[in-house]
């Protein structure tokens, strides 16, 4: 008989725990530091008795914070996903004292901030592979002291998925627990304009914002959890068009890695549309979904990604800790009963256009009105 590890006593002992619990999927948005919002918000869910993280998803920021939760808990408890968060958030704040590893992120930092050197950087004439010959990415090391690959590959981890975007094709792939490795993490954090393209199984890739941010449908499929809460970190709307050049880049940014996940939502709708009227995909009608963010617009403002100061960190945690406990409070009887996030109106566009078909035309003489939206169209077809 094979003798019981400390390692395997431990997860089994919390894995009975967290059969009490109610199952949820956690899909978490990237955004370079915002992400230590999302750092508050998980640390309020991990201290919930009531709920148990069963499957993860996640990109860039997102991926980075669902791998240590992954590797925390499959080593271990909720209690310590929370420490293995809060070590890795404070490592990668700004030291006091300059620390000449971490460094490194301060000419990227400078170049975003500097309107002459980031219009460099967006027009081509800066390239990573000139600025950064050497291919340096100061999160290599940050993420292997604070991330266990090999617990993520065990079968005592939550299902995670990690979003790439390859860059010759263009198409998005995602990395299961038993492909897992520091080369995808890096790669789903890799913003083209500051760093090398990640090579993995021969074939570069970048940031998976462009493609998936996050990623849904693998935890749809699984069925692990019927709760899913997206924790969103890009504002949904602007308050009012942006003038100059910075205010523009960063718009044009937030719909760009946002696109992604309103394409997934319309598709959820479209599908339980159809659902409701028997043409499959009923399992989406048992889908409940939920979500917490996006961060009040003075905290995603103009170059705040890529602020990591300790007490910008530190207020970025808070902010998601209150978001979580007041979702919590307002909605943790609703987990495992009843949906909280109404997709349809959150990622529609309310105006709905005349659209002309031939058939009604020569019936009624009457055009008729559709939605702008696919899950709107498909639900006012006979």
């Amino acid at each position: 008989m094979k003798p019981m590890t400390a390692f395997s006593i431990s997860s089994r002992t919390e894995a009975r725990s967290r059969a009490s619990r109610k199952a949820i999927g956690l899909a978490l948005q990237g955004g370079g530091s915002w992400g230590a919002y999302t750092w508050g918000v998980l640390d309020a869910l991990l201290a919930s008795r009531s709920l148990a993280v069963t499957q993860l998803s996640g990109t860039s920021a997102g991926a980075i914070n669902a791998a240590i939760v992954a590797s925390a808990l499959a080593k271990g408890s909720p209690a310590q996903a929370r420490t293995a968060l809060r070590a890795f958030w404070l490592a990668v704040a700004r030291p006091a004292v300059a620390d000449l590893g971490r460094e490194l992120w301060a000419p990227v930092e400078n170049a975003w901030r500097d309107s002459v050197s980031a219009w460099l950087w967006s027009s081509g004439m800066v390239s990573p592979y000139t600025a950064n010959p050497l291919g340096i990415n100061p999160l290599r090391d940050i993420i292997a002291e604070h991330i266990d690959i090999d617990a993520i590959r065990s079968r005592f981890a939550p299902a995670l998925y990690v979003t790439l975007t390859n860059v010759k094709t263009g198409l998005p792939r995602v990395v299961s627990n038993d492909a897992m490795s520091l080369d995808v993490l890096l790669a789903s954090a890799c913003l083209p304009m500051l760093f090398q393209a990640v090579e993995i199984d021969g074939e570069p890739y970048w940031d998976g914002g462009y493609c998936g941010n996050p990623t849904l449908w693998p935890m749809i499929h699984s069925g692990a959890a019927r709760d899913l809460i997206v924790v969103q970190l890009v504002p949904d709307e602007a308050s009012e068009a942006p003038t100059d050049a910075p205010a523009i880049r960063q718009r044009i940014g937030e719909i760009v890695f946002n696109s992604s996940l309103v394409a997934e939502m319309q598709a959820i709708a479209a599908m339980r549309a159809l659902a409701t009227r028997g043409d499959g995909a009923s399992q989406l009608l048992e889908l409940r979904m939920h979500r917490i963010g996006p961060p009040q617009r003075e905290l995603v403002g103009r170059n705040s990604a890529m602020e990591r100061s300790r007490a910008w960190l530190l207020k970025l945690f808070a902010a998601g800790r209150a978001a979580s406990r007041q979702f919590l409070g307002r909605h943790g009887a609703d987990v495992g009963v009843r949906e909280t996030l109404d997709v349809a109106r959150a990622y529609s566009d309310a105006h709905k256009p005349k659209v002309r078909m031939a058939i009604d035309e020569a019936a009624t003489k009457t055009p008729r009105s559709y939605s702008s939206t696919p899950q709107q169209a498909l639900a006012t077809q006979p």
